[in-house]
């Protein structure tokens, strides 16, 4: 079976929930799958139009992905901007899409309602995405409730094409919906999310790590009294990184007298660094020395873009061209 996902290099600071929401599902998802993650450097044109920042996105995003998915060569990470007749391909698609289905774009509308003035990228966002799907023939696409509807745009799109030129060239990809929502609390309580700067960057440095932890709210209970694990903020990301029996060692203590919330932030902390520590290691390692990526990317880049052409060769004699 095959499954792609993607990362748009629009932002940086990897975070925990991003490492829970993606990475971990790409890395388990790809022991029994051929995975494509692509780096989707051509839809952050929508927003990102200076050269030296998007430059700089591109290469701290691969570094951080890179940090955890090195020694994994069942996932073909690959850069959009690399296929080169993939574009070709979107405006072949162009040609099928009605201007209604369009209108009904989510984050079309959310754009629109934000800035009347938009580019026409955000408008074929859909389109180029469907290319970004069908091209590789997938099976399943990883998403959550809320992208559902670009899965429908590439199957309505595929469908389009297919029908107008009596071919059952595009694979319809379905939609794998998370049916868990990872929901993590921080700081404040509310979800981890760069919007309400609440995130601890995975790869920030150990004093600003901490800073972030012992930062966590919690209730005013005595220190002299029992507090409850199930309620608490700290415990809740403690049960991201320790293990069953961990967890049980630190759920007792939560009974006894003298253990205050700061002890937990401590525990937290240590769980943290720990479980992050080979990845912050390779991170260091690839901001050093950025051509270990580019030479890995070289090989997955062939690949993408191999797959892409082939497409090409069969579509432009469907279309007559």
């Amino acid at each position: 079976m095959k499954i792609l996902t993607w990362i748009k290099p629009t932002w940086n600071w990897m975070h925990v929930w991003n490492y829970f929401w993606a990475v971990k599902p790409i890395i388990e998802n790809s022991k029994w799958n051929t995975t494509y993650l692509m780096l989707a450097d051509l839809h952050s044109l929508t927003s990102v139009h200076d050269w030296k920042t998007l430059e700089s996105y591109k290469k701290r995003v691969l570094c951080e992905y890179f940090a955890f998915l090195w020694d994994n060569d069942d996932i073909i990470v690959f850069e959009q901007s690399c296929l080169e007749r993939h574009t070709d391909i979107t405006r072949i698609l162009n040609s099928v899409t009605p201007y209604s289905l369009m209108l009904r774009a989510h984050a079309f509308k959310d754009s629109k309602s934000k800035n009347s003035d938009i580019n026409m990228a955000v408008f074929n966002y859909p389109i180029l995405m469907a290319a970004d799907i069908i091209n590789f023939d997938v099976d399943l696409v990883p998403v959550w409730k809320d992208q559902k509807q670009h899965i429908e745009f590439a199957r309505d799109i595929a469908i389009n094409f297919n029908k107008t030129y009596n071919t059952e060239f595009f694979k319809l990809p379905e939609a794998k919906i998370s049916t868990s929502l990872w929901i993590i609390p921080w700081i404040d309580g509310r979800k981890m999310s760069k919007s309400y700067d609440n995130f601890i960057g995975i790869f920030d440095d150990e004093k600003t790590i901490k800073k972030k932890i012992m930062s966590i709210v919690t209730d005013d209970i005595p220190l002299e009294l029992p507090k409850n694990p199930d309620t608490c903020n700290v415990f809740a990301l403690i049960k991201l990184f320790a293990s069953k029996e961990k967890q049980a060692e630190i759920k007792a203590k939560y009974k006894v007298w003298n253990y205050w919330y700061w002890h937990a932030k401590l525990e937290l902390l240590d769980l943290v660094l720990e479980y992050f520590n080979d990845a912050r290691t390779r991170y260091k390692a690839f901001e050093s020395d950025y051509s270990l990526i580019e030479k890995k990317l070289e090989k997955w880049n062939k690949i993408a873009k191999d797959i892409v052409l082939e497409k090409y060769k069969k579509i432009v004699k469907i279309v007559g061209l």
